[in-house]
């Protein structure tokens, strides 16, 4: 027992020691509220896929790897795992998710890169409602759109070596028209342009970048 114990130790020691300097991200997930980007919407799962132009969405990628660079004092890559297909893993486009990022986990990441931090990011773009008038059937409400970001790196040891959260919410409020027909919610918003989207986002890692840890 204590051969085996000692053998395991030496094996991570070994690992950390010959660990790169660097850090991977391994999963990045971008959230939107679809009544943000979405005119109509009829119950929870309505609304068109979420896209984003290419120069926009690299701009922010390009961004987050910036951010995590300066934070973490390192390299910084992009860790996408395969499928059992042998496929890069990666979110698919919905209504209220950016398609393309990586979406691993630790275990994948750590199984095929030895590096110094093994780190997640997510961005949320999302609403929190200041005020409704009406009934249950018919209402309006004002909704007043918030972006929070989250970073959190590993290390080869699976420890948390970092973590930090930054949210801002100096945007104006948009209105929501809400009615129920024949027990289906429609919902008729006064939805922002994805450049407004994304510029909002650049606000909210602008503010992060900013944030002491």
């Amino acid at each position: 027992m204590r051969n085996t114990f000692l053998i395991c130790f030496f094996l991570f020691i070994a690992l950390k020691s010959n660990a790169q300097q660097g850090a991977g991200i391994y999963k990045m997930h971008w959230f939107v509220d679809q009544r943000l980007t979405n005119r109509f919407t009829i119950g929870a799962n309505g609304g068109n896929q979420l896209t984003i132009p290419q120069h926009l969405y690299d701009s922010i990628t390009s961004e987050v790897q910036k951010i995590v660079q300066s934070e973490l004092h390192t390299n910084v890559q992009w860790l996408y795992s395969l499928n059992k297909k042998g496929q890069e893993r990666r979110y698919p486009a919905t209504s209220q998710q950016v398609g393309g990022l990586p979406r691993g986990t630790k275990r994948q990441a750590m199984a095929t890169e030895y590096l110094e931090y093994y780190v997640k990011v997510k961005i949320s773009v999302d609403v929190h409602n200041i005020g409704s008038i009406g009934t249950e059937v018919v209402s309006y409400s004002r909704l007043k759109p918030f972006v929070k970001i989250k970073m959190k790196a590993y290390g080869i040891d699976r420890r948390r070596k970092y973590r930090k959260v930054a949210r801002t919410s100096n945007f104006k409020s948009i209105g929501s028209f809400q009615y129920n027909l024949g027990g289906v919610t429609m919902t008729n918003n006064n939805a922002l342009p994805i450049e407004q989207i994304v510029k909002m986002v650049g606000e909210g890692l602008e503010k992060f970048k900013n944030k002491p840890r």
